[in-house]
C-alpha cells in the first residue's frame, strides 16, 4: 500500500513541478500580445506597440470591447474638440473586465493619460475574457481579486499552455515579432447598414434574456467577479490621480436607455449616456451590436462635445 501511495505521490510531483516552473519562469509581455495574432484581427499586437514602443503620448484612452472599436473616431474627436490631446481607442473584441484591467495596467505602466473612458453596456460580463490567460501577468493569473471566479482553473490551463509556447518560441524556434501595421487599428470603420432580419433576431434575443428570472442572491454573487476587476481598475486610476468616466454603449435590440448597474457606476464616477436618437436610428448600425460610420461619426461628435464642455478639456491655443 505504501508503495502505491508513493508512486501516486511521485506521479503528481512529476506533474506539478513542470507547471510550477512554467509559472515561476519569466513570461514576456511582448510575446503574449503577439501570441494572440489570430484574434480580433491582431489588434493585440498594435495595442502593445502603441502603448510600449510608440513614443507619442496617450492623453485620452478609450477602453472597452468591440463596441469601443467601432464607435470612437479618434481623429474626428481630436479635431472637433479642438484639443492637442492624443486620443487612442484601446478597445478589444468581446467583453471581459479582467482583460480591460490588463490593458489599463499596461497603459499606466508606460503612459500618463489625463483621462480614461471606460465602456459599459447593458449588463456586466460575469466570466473571464477568453484571451485573459494569455495576456495576464502571472501574479494576476494566480491571484484574482475575488475567489468568485468560475474560469479560474481553465485560465490556469491556458495560461500554462501560453507559457509553454513562450519557452518553445524563445529556446527552440527563436521567433521574431513582426512590426504591426496600423491600417485596421484604433477606430474600425464600416459603411455597411444592418438588415431588418439582424435587428429582429437581436431584439428577440434580448427579449428572451431580459425575460429570464434571475435569483437576486445568485446574481449578487456573480457580480462580485466583474465588479472586483472594475474596482481594481478604478483604484489604479485613483492612485495616479487620473480622471475617468464611464460611457454607455448598448446594442440596438436591448432597448435599454441606461445600463442595469447605472447606480453602481455613478457611485464611482461620471456616467455618460449618449443621445438615444443615435441608437434608435437603424441607419446608424453596421450590425445589431456595432455602429457604422454614420453612427460612429454622430457619437464621436457628441463625445467631442463632452470632452470640450462637460469634462473641461481646454481647446488648443
Amino acid at each position: 500500500m505504501k508503495q502505491v501511495l508513493f508512486k501516486i505521490a511521485l506521479f503528481f510531483c512529476l506533474l506539478i513541478i513542470p507547471i510550477m516552473v512554467l509559472f515561476t519562469a519569466r513570461y514576456s509581455e511582448e510575446f503574449a500580445w503577439h501570441y494572440i495574432k489570430n484574434d480580433c484581427y491582431n489588434h493585440g499586437a498594435w495595442i502593445y506597440d502603441r502603448i510600449t514602443h510608440n513614443q507619442t503620448p496617450i492623453d485620452i484612452a478609450f477602453i472597452g470591447s468591440s463596441h469601443t472599436i467601432h464607435t470612437f473616431q479618434e481623429k474626428k474627436i481630436e479635431e472637433l474638440s479642438g484639443t492637442t490631446n492624443h486620443i487612442v481607442s484601446l478597445g478589444y473584441c468581446r467583453y471581459g473586465r479582467n482583460l480591460e484591467y490588463c490593458i489599463l495596467n499596461m497603459l499606466l505602466e508606460h503612459k500618463s493619460p489625463k483621462l480614461v473612458v471606460l465602456e459599459v453596456h447593458e449588463d456586466e460580463e460575469k466570466k473571464s475574457h477568453d484571451i485573459f490567460p494569455y495576456l495576464a501577468k502571472t501574479s494576476d493569473l494566480l491571484l484574482p481579486p475575488t475567489p468568485i471566479d468560475r474560469d479560474y482553473f481553465s485560465d490556469l490551463f491556458f495560461g500554462a499552455s501560453a507559457r509553454l509556447e513562450y519557452f518553445k518560441a524563445t529556446c527552440i524556434f527563436r521567433n521574431k515579432y513582426p512590426e504591426p501595421t496600423t491600417d485596421l487599428y484604433g477606430y474600425a470603420g464600416s459603411e455597411r447598414e444592418v438588415s431588418e432580419i439582424e435587428l429582429k433576431e437581436n431584439q428577440n434575443a434580448w427579449e428572451k434574456r431580459l425575460g429570464r428570472t434571475q435569483y437576486q442572491a445568485i446574481e449578487k454573487i456573480q457580480m462580485k467577479y466583474p465588479m472586483a476587476y472594475l474596482d481594481k481598475m478604478i483604484s489604479l486610476l485613483q492612485k495616479k490621480n487620473i480622471s475617468f468616466v464611464f460611457v454607455y454603449l448598448p446594442e440596438h435590440g436591448s432597448m435599454l436607455k441606461s445600463p442595469k448597474y447605472a447606480a453602481y457606476y455613478r457611485n464611482r464616477g461620471p456616467l455618460l449616456i449618449p443621445p438615444q436618437s443615435i441608437f434608435d436610428n437603424t441607419a446608424n448600425w453596421m450590425d445589431a451590436s456595432h455602429l457604422n460610420d454614420k453612427g460612429s461619426e454622430l457619437l464621436s461628435e457628441w463625445m467631442a462635445g463632452q470632452l470640450k464642455n462637460e469634462l473641461c478639456f481646454e481647446p488648443a491655443n
